[in-house]
């Protein structure tokens, strides 16, 4: 083969990777509502809009309800209900999403370090009929497995690394074992006064007709109740 013939395989083979896959970035922003209602319980209220196309375009936004509960030391069940309204050329359509999860976490040894794991399933419903079976066929039901590593020497600042893979019931995608992954840093700043902000990068692909990577920045403040608004009153003697 003479070198003519070989630079024209290669641009050849170029052209059809960057025409199979296509990268995006995206800033998230969002508010989150914690509170210990009991000893084992907890609930929390978050809302997040999304931007796409190199966060130019809302693409998403979402309300958000959790219910937890640590049923042995370290380890909680939670069910989450979101509502959501997606972009969909021009218009927004409605998409509700059931979640359950099971979250556990230990310290490593004498080191500063936490591990935590969530396993979840999660499925999405009530959406129109020809997005279900056309534009999302493959992300209606999605098992989800993410790994945190936080590191724990600091008072206020916690700063962990992380990975979650994506894996849909039914696929369609190219991605063999998986159909999308997630790897991040993050930093949350504990500040006085039971205020929190959480700062993210993270990385994501997401394996379709084509691969799809998108960079994503995310920021968001949490504020958790005093516990004291839900302890029981004693009744004062007359």
């Amino acid at each position: 083969m003479n070198l003519k013939k070989s630079i024209l395989i290669i641009l050849a083979c170029s052209s059809f990777i960057g025409m199979s896959q296509t990268v995006d970035a995206e800033l998230w922003s969002g508010l989150s509502l914690k509170a210990d209602v009991a000893k084992k319980w907890g609930v929390s209220y978050e809302t997040q809009t999304r931007f796409h196309k190199n966060a130019s375009t809302l693409r998403q936004y979402y309300n958000e309800i959790s219910v937890e509960y640590e049923f042995l030391k370290n380890t909680e069940f939670q069910v989450d209900y979101r509502y959501s309204r997606k972009s969909n050329d021009g218009y927004f359509t409605p998409e509700n999403r059931l979640s359950l999860n099971l979250s556990y976490s230990t310290d490593i040894g004498k080191l500063p370090l936490e591990l935590s794991s969530r396993v979840r399933y999660q499925n999405a419903f009530d959406r129109l009929q020809v997005i279900n079976e056309t534009i999302y066929p493959d992300v209606s039901q999605v098992f989800r497995w993410k790994f945190n590593l936080e590191y724990e020497k600091f008072k206020r600042l916690r700063p962990s690394i992380g990975y979650e893979y994506f894996k849909s019931i039914h696929p369609i995608g190219t991605g063999g074992f998986q159909d999308g992954f997630r790897g991040y840093v993050s930093l949350n700043i504990d500040l006085p006064a039971r205020h929190e902000f959480d700062l993210k990068y993270i990385f994501e692909r997401e394996y379709r007709s084509a691969v799809q990577d998108f960079h994503i920045y995310m920021v968001q403040y949490s504020y958790t109740l005093d516990k004291d608004l839900f302890k029981k009153k004693k009744k004062k003697d007359d």
